[in-house]
């Protein structure tokens, strides 16, 4: 039988110990509350693919959910994630919509982001709603859509494959999350859903936030 004084040390002992692990973990816990883990390693002070210097600054002018005009012009000054999605997907776009969410709230100041239809024939009005309520967007994400004459020039000019009815399918439309500068020019595009990550979205934004606009705007080239 342990003597009174050497059971209670090691009661203490054993009480310091869990205390310890707690809160090594609680630590541990409270650096990752972002939710997501940032890559390795900034390339040009990004953490996403960084786009070619040549891209001129863009414009397009297309009505959103609610039949307002939305046109990249407007948002002159600002930093703008865009993004191509369809309201009936069910395997990328709600998570490429998740990553854009994670990173808009992870934001301190509201930052314009669009989403441009790739399916403008399954983009109808309810389609369009019961999406951005499901993903829980509503709000936040401006859904722009339009005759698929309007939308052609703009999926040609940031090469995204649209979605496409081939016999009993459907093709797969291209994965882009572009982050335009406060001139409107494509900066930073992420083409990879699985490599997508909230946080680095924040930070390439926060890195274009800081940047200046410029004295005399630039001529934008009107899609």
């Amino acid at each position: 039988m342990l003597h009174p004084r050497v059971r209670l040390a090691l009661t203490v002992a054993v009480l310091c110990a869990t205390a310890l692990v707690l809160i090594v973990t609680l630590s541990a816990n409270s650096g990752n509350s972002g939710g997501g883990t940032l890559p390795s390693q900034l390339v040009n002070g990004f953490y996403g693919p960084t786009a070619p210097p040549s891209i001129p600054p863009v414009n397009f002018t297309l009505r959103d959910q609610t039949g307002k005009k939305v046109s990249l012009e407007q948002y002159r000054g600002k930093v703008v994630i865009l993004t191509f999605v369809y309201s009936t997907c069910q395997t990328t776009c709600p998570v490429v919509v998740a990553q854009i969410r994670g990173a808009l709230g992870e934001l301190r100041t509201r930052v314009p982001a669009i989403a441009v239809s790739v399916d403008p024939q399954q983009d109808t009005p309810a389609n369009v709603s019961a999406f951005l309520i499901k993903e829980d967007v509503l709000g936040q994400l401006h859904y722009l859509s339009g005759p698929r004459r309007a939308l052609a020039p703009i999926w040609h000019f940031f090469g995204v494959q649209p979605q496409i009815k081939v016999k009993s399918s459907n093709s797969d439309h291209s994965v882009l999350v572009e982050l335009l500068d406060k001139n409107g020019k494509p900066r930073v595009g992420y083409t990879d859903v699985t490599q997508m990550d909230p946080d680095a979205i924040a930070h390439d934004v926060r890195r274009l936030q800081a940047q200046p606009v410029a004295r005399i705007p630039p001529k934008r080239r009107q899609l």
